[in-house]
């Protein structure tokens, strides 16, 4: 098929733009409550920096982190990027982040040890299978529970690479099993991919209609546990928790989307001041929000206010899937 190529850089750099923004937005109001939120800022907007992080204003957290691993992993070796993306995971796991959530250190400590390296070597590439065994003795240790939403944060690249949607759909789940090995984080991955891909072709196709393609979102969730109309129609949405689980994530990043469906802004602002695990829930959010509305519609100051490296590794990682599209 002939490519807009145009239309399909601005969802590609939406997306990936969006979990960013996303992250730094709701990075401030992490662990706090709605209500928390509303007296100390009123209705956050703007990037404000501070939280439980210190951050500075547009300061990313490991949302955005583990996000460019993937991406970054994916292009040096899209063939079989695992063990690239898992260098990556070490690497900054090492570097001393501010955030790292509990079962992904598990999972990345866990699989150096099995590889039988010491965890502070630089770039030990590990095969794809120590990397799922270490997420299964993570979730045994856990006792079963793997459900966390830190696999789903990272999740946006494959379907903005890979131009074939099963592939695109697998490489998804499999770097989420990296850490998370866990059903419920396996469907949401899954689900999160279906509806960026079916964004991207739209795209591809030259349809920046929203009138086809939310209908289009629609249809993907159509008869999945986050069946979109269900939960409008049947009162899901007063008994929205933002929570670090998984599903409960990925409802109020679909909501917030729904709700701001008119603007990649409301979107991302609803979700960042549910609260909770805010940044998470709003770079979810974030992805699908730039895939549906494109790189454009994000506020430029919002852009602006990332790091001049975040924005340079953004900007790369967006280069290489519009160049994978087009090969």
């Amino acid at each position: 098929m002939t490519i807009n190529t145009e239309m399909l850089k601005d969802k590609i750099a939406g997306a990936l733009y969006g979990v960013a923004v996303g992250d730094a937005l709701g990075g401030p109001l992490e662990f706090m409550t709605a209500e928390q939120i509303a007296q100390r800022h009123g209705l956050v907007t703007e990037m404000i920096g501070g939280g439980w992080l210190s951050l500075r204003p547009g300061e990313t957290t490991d949302d955005t982190a583990m996000t460019m691993a993937v991406a970054e992993g994916i292009m040096e070796a899209p063939e079989s990027p695992i063990p690239c993306i898992g260098a990556r995971f070490i690497r900054w796991a090492n570097s001393g982040p501010k955030d790292i959530g509990g079962t992904c250190r598990a999972s990345i400590g866990h699989a150096a040890f099995l590889a039988g390296k010491n965890q502070s070597e630089e770039y030990p590439a590990l095969a794809d299978d120590i990397w799922f065994a270490a997420a299964k003795d993570t979730a045994e240790q856990n006792h079963g529970r793997s459900g966390g939403n830190g696999a789903l944060m990272r999740a946006v690249y494959p379907a903005l690479y890979y131009p074939e949607k099963e592939r695109a759909l697998q490489e998804t789940v499999d770097q989420g099993r990296m850490t998370h090995w866990d059903a419920d984080s396996d469907e949401a991955c899954r689900i999160y991919a279906d509806v960026l891909h079916s964004l991207m072709v739209e795209a591809a196709n030259g349809n920046s209609d929203r009138g086809s393609t939310i209908p289009a979102i629609f249809h993907t969730l159509e008869g999945t546990r986050y069946d979109l109309e269900a939960m409008l129609t049947k009162g899901r949405a007063n008994q929205l928790k933002p929570t670090g689980y998984v599903v409960d994530s990925m409802e109020c990043a679909l909501y917030s989307l729904w709700e701001g469906s008119a603007d990649f802004d409301e979107a991302v602002i609803n979700a960042a001041n549910m609260g909770g695990d805010a940044d998470t829930i709003a770079a979810i959010c974030g992805g699908m929000a730039g895939a549906l509305h494109g790189f454009a519609a994000i506020p430029k100051e919002w852009v602006g206010a990332l790091s001049e490296a975040d924005r340079a590794r953004l900007d790369a990682a967006v280069d290489a899937a519009l160049s994978n599209w087009l090969s």
